[in-house]
């Protein structure tokens, strides 16, 4: 890890707000990197305090006002430094960003600010990051394609790995969704999102928590005690 915003990365898989993390100006660190840390090969964030070598890449901006012949007022440039180091780790993680991942930004945005409602803004919040940038993805795919059903066996895969989707053969309106998990109460805010956002209205959605229904001539469905009858 050498760049600021690879601890800003690596703080997102933690769960760590970007909005913590306190960037330190330090004296001490490597000319050839702009994280200080102890282990040079450093892959995570131990702390929310990040020690920056400030003249690695900005030593034009920062070099008079941490000049070590300078003195008084440490605390108010250790602030002003922190407040920089976070406009120019946002830009830096702007760069590059395709008109796709602007749309995901944007879609979310919408549904954090309430626009498709307070069901679905506390359902999006469920997801765990990496899935709900797959399910971001699949909602701006829907837009583009339509073909919902489709979509909600992309998107259950997604977001439940284990879990089989079937559609009915005597009835094609009917959808089966086998998950392998208990029905606890977040789990069931999540699949109502995906039904109503994925599915048709003319879609009937059943769904199988925690065993399987039976299937003739499968014999993992057909357990005793494992299974449900239809």
């Amino acid at each position: 890890m050498n760049y600021a915003w690879e601890a800003v990365l690596a703080a997102d898989q933690l769960g760590i707000p970007r909005e913590e993390i306190r960037y330190v100006p330090v004296g001490n660190g490597s000319p050839y990197m702009e994280i200080v840390q102890e282990m040079v090969n450093g892959q995570g964030v131990g702390e929310k305090n990040v020690e920056i070598n400030p003249l690695y890449r900005f030593s034009r901006e920062f070099s008079q006002m941490f000049d070590i012949n300078l003195e008084g007022y440490g605390q108010t440039r250790e602030i002003f430094f922190d407040c920089c180091m976070h406009c120019l780790v946002r830009q830096d993680l702007r760069q590059g960003l395709s008109k796709q991942e602007y749309a995901l930004r944007f879609l979310l945005q919408d549904f954090l600010n309430g626009v498709w409602g307070k069901e679905a803004k506390q359902a999006v919040c469920q997801f765990e990051q990496g899935k709900l940038r797959q399910l971001l993805r699949l909602i701006l795919k829907l837009y583009q394609c339509g073909n919902s059903r489709y979509l909600f066996r992309e998107v259950m895969r997604a977001v439940y790995p284990g879990s089989l989707v079937y559609v009915s053969n005597e009835a094609i309106h009917q959808v089966l969704v086998y998950l392998g998990r208990k029905p606890d109460e977040r789990e069931q805010k999540r699949m109502k999102f995906l039904q109503d956002m994925f599915l048709p209205v003319s879609d009937e959605l059943y769904l199988f928590w925690e065993n399987h229904f039976g299937i003739m001539d499968v014999e993992e469905t057909m357990v005793l005690d494992k299974m449900v009858l239809l």
